[in-house]
């Protein structure tokens, strides 16, 4: 079955490069490191400067956002070719193979998160503005790779084509204000947003590695996907 799997991701991956889209969002994750790393500091000298206001009070809450961006671009391209396939035919056709539903799962949803993970883990060890400890990132890493996975299943289940998958993909910006309200709302009554994985994400950035934190932000997440699995069965 693994053998099989991995022939149904390399046939994904060969239909990635040729989709002009799909492509950019392959290194995006290391662009928004880059231009978070030198452009942020670059703009909080100006302000100093000039308007006497710095930004790094807010520098963790960029630590935050590439933690949650950098699998949620790869939840998108899972998302998108799922969708394509369906679009043409070809997730109907797999179903009917001895690949099955779950190596067709793993192949489109299952290998590419575990790169997200790890491309995760490399990015923000590389671009983090605070000097997170390994426990942070590797913490925060999980919830958001689960966010990310129910993020996609979300938009296939709900998206009846690669057009509305486009425009739901947007919405999918709505789960950050979890990521927000730790730094915007007060104590307690941030605790509102806390059915949002990438709240607890933004605890274990600004709290540091913390067992109920890391708990909490798991459990939100097997939540959402339950929420969706068997809907999003059988839509693929």
């Amino acid at each position: 079955m693994m053998i099989q799997t991995l022939k149904l991701f390399q046939i994904g991956l060969r239909q990635i490069t040729k989709d002009g889209m799909l492509i950019v969002l392959l290194p995006s994750p290391f662009i928004i490191g880059l231009i978070f790393k030198f452009a942020i500091p670059f703009l909080n000298g100006l302000t100093e400067t000039h308007l006497s206001f710095s930004l790094s009070p807010w520098y963790s809450l960029a630590d935050g956002l590439l933690v949650c961006l950098t699998p949620m671009m790869t939840a998108l391209i899972c998302a998108f070719l799922l969708l394509e396939e369906r679009d043409e035919g070809i997730g109907e056709f797999y179903q009917v193979t001895p690949v099955g539903d779950y190596s067709y799962l793993n192949a489109r949803i299952g290998i590419p998160m575990i790169w997200a993970f790890v491309q995760l883990i490399i990015v923000t060890s590389l671009f983090n503005l605070t000097d997170l400890t390994f426990g942070s990132i590797l913490t925060s890493a999980v919830v958001s790779t689960l966010s990310s996975i129910f993020l996609a299943m979300m938009v296939v289940s709900v998206a009846d084509n690669r057009v509305e998958g486009l425009a739901l993909s947007k919405i999918m910006g709505i789960s950050l204000l979890g990521l927000l309200t730790v730094w915007v709302i007060p104590y307690p009554y941030q605790y509102f947003a806390s059915f949002l994985p990438t709240f607890w994400i933004g605890k274990l950035i600004t709290e540091g590695v913390s067992l109920l934190s890391f708990g909490f932000g798991f459990l939100s997440c097997f939540v959402w996907i339950g929420l969706f699995i068997q809907k999003f069965m059988r839509r693929i």
